[in-house]
């Protein structure tokens, strides 16, 4: 019992820290975007285009996922005579 609880002991020890720094960092960090960005309110882009991605880019990423998963499916399982 006392090992696991000084596991997460340990645990919250080096988490919180990361935590803590985290937030003040990504607080600090948004506040100087804030200070040096002019407050100018920008009109969107007119264009409903959009860029269509290659089809050969999808099928070739298909095969690949379909060919790892009929990989996997094909390796043997190590089960010998106690099934």
């Amino acid at each position: 019992m006392k090992q696991a609880t000084r596991r997460g002991n340990v645990f919250v020890r080096l988490a919180v820290p990361v935590v803590i720094g985290a937030a003040l960092a990504t607080t600090l960090s948004a506040q100087q975007v804030a200070q040096n960005q002019p407050s100018i309110v920008r009109a969107p882009t007119s264009g409903n285009t959009t860029d269509k991605p290659p089809k050969y880019r999808m099928y070739f990423t298909v095969l690949v996922i379909g060919g790892l998963l009929i990989g996997a499916n094909a390796i043997p399982s190590k089960r010998g005579h106690q099934d």
